[in-house]
């Protein structure tokens, strides 16, 4: 039988140029997952940190100078040092943890991770163990200031604080309360056997002077607020540091008749409290000294004795989430944005782009008459096949 006419078939998208393959509101997600990905770079390592801070510059907060010292040798350089680092030294928490929430700040760090129950940080630890210890004038034979004897009871009351679970019970307390997490890196045993107290009547140099006066006199920063790490604007003091040293300081008072007073001398930086160790005004500084940091351009260990360690943290980062915790910190919990959302947003936008390539690719190869597809049936016509259609389309 005659076969019927073949209709040539239309060209593959032939008025694809009159519609737009992607739709509104998939133009819409396109355009909002570009300005989401462009503005919501989420810092959340070391090395991510750093390649933000040697492309663009970036300014990292700390509480003190000593604090950026423990870390510095995995952070880039310094703008002083010709680097991209902008060191700033804010003595307060709340003015740190507000400057890295407004973007003032690209990152904090602290001795331990902010308390950070409504998710406005990303946390990451620094990789660094930073020992924590007291420091002294250093040892001098028949000097006033010599402070063998008074490092020696410090070590002693140190090792039976630790011994005797005061570090363990401050360490659980702080860590269920704001999740305090240190590492045991004592450079003393606990053994109390090893670490007698020196003989209060044979005592020579600065402990004697602690004996006669009745007051051991400890160099402090501040006073500030550093939230549960201790707040030294309180009376009496409240806080993990403050609780520390009096544990210590009790275990001292008892060994040489529960007399002696703790009195505290604020200073505004970490150089102030040092020499007022080395000029004799104070008699030791807080233990939460940083044992690797330098004084005045030099390692604080050649220059000043410590104390056994009475304990190591590794110092935490902190970076703006994708929260909104914000400034004004009553964000809508609603409006929040959810990493998971952001990485949704961003692999649909990847596929949507790759899909506008794709139709684009399609319109122009139509447009230049090779399209990528053609029909899959092909027609093979004989010569009868050929005369049979003529006669029937003919007119």
């Amino acid at each position: 039988p005659p076969l019927p006419r073949i209709a040539p078939a239309p060209p593959l998208l032939q008025r694809a140029h009159h519609t737009h393959p992607v739709s509104h509101g998939m133009h819409r997600l396109l355009l909002a997952t570009l300005a989401v990905s462009a503005t919501a770079a989420l810092i959340a390592s070391v090395p991510v940190l750093n390649q933000e801070i040697r492309s663009n510059g970036g300014k990292v907060g700390f509480l003190s100078r000593a604090n950026y010292e423990a870390v510095q040798s995995v952070l880039p350089k310094e703008v002083s040092d010709n680097g991209t680092l902008e060191v700033v030294v804010i003595t307060h928490t709340e003015d740190i943890e507000n400057s890295v929430k407004n973007g003032s700040l690209l990152a904090g760090l602290y001795t331990s991770c902010p308390t950070n129950d409504d998710g406005a940080f990303i946390t990451f630890g620094s990789g660094q163990i930073a020992p924590r210890a007291s420091f002294f004038t250093t040892a001098k034979s028949n000097d006033p200031l010599d402070s063998g004897d008074l490092r020696r009871a410090w070590d002693a009351a140190i090792v039976r604080a630790i011994g005797e679970g005061d570090y363990e019970a401050i360490e659980s307390q702080y860590y269920a309360s704001n999740q305090f997490d240190s590492v045991g890196a004592f450079t003393c045993s606990i053994s109390a056997t090893d670490f007698p107290f020196p003989v209060a009547a044979n005592a020579t140099g600065l402990l004697r002077r602690v004996l006669d006066s009745k007051i051991l006199t400890m160099a402090s920063l501040g006073p500030f607020n550093w939230g549960y790490q201790g707040n030294y604007l309180e009376s009496p003091l409240v806080g993990l540091w403050p609780d520390y040293a009096q544990k210590i300081f009790n275990q001292f008072n008892e060994a040489y008749g529960n007399d002696i007073v703790l009195e505290r001398k604020f200073y505004p930086g970490s150089t102030q409290v040092m020499n007022s160790v080395l000029n004799g005004t104070s008699d030791l500084t807080e233990p939460y000294w940083t044992v690797s940091a330098t004084h005045e351009g030099e390692p604080r260990t050649q220059n000043f004795d410590f104390s056994c360690t009475v304990l190591g943290t590794e110092s935490c980062f902190f970076t703006a989430s994708d929260t909104g915790g914000g400034s004004s910190g009553n964000d809508d919990d609603n409006d929040k944005f959810p990493s998971w959302a952001i990485a949704v947003i961003i692999i649909l936008s990847l596929l949507s782009i790759g899909f506008l390539a794709f139709i684009c690719t399609l319109i122009s190869k139509e447009k230049n008459g090779k399209p990528l597809f053609y029909s899959p049936l092909k027609v093979h016509e004989t010569k009868g096949q050929k005369e049979s259609i003529s006669s029937v389309v003919a007119p």
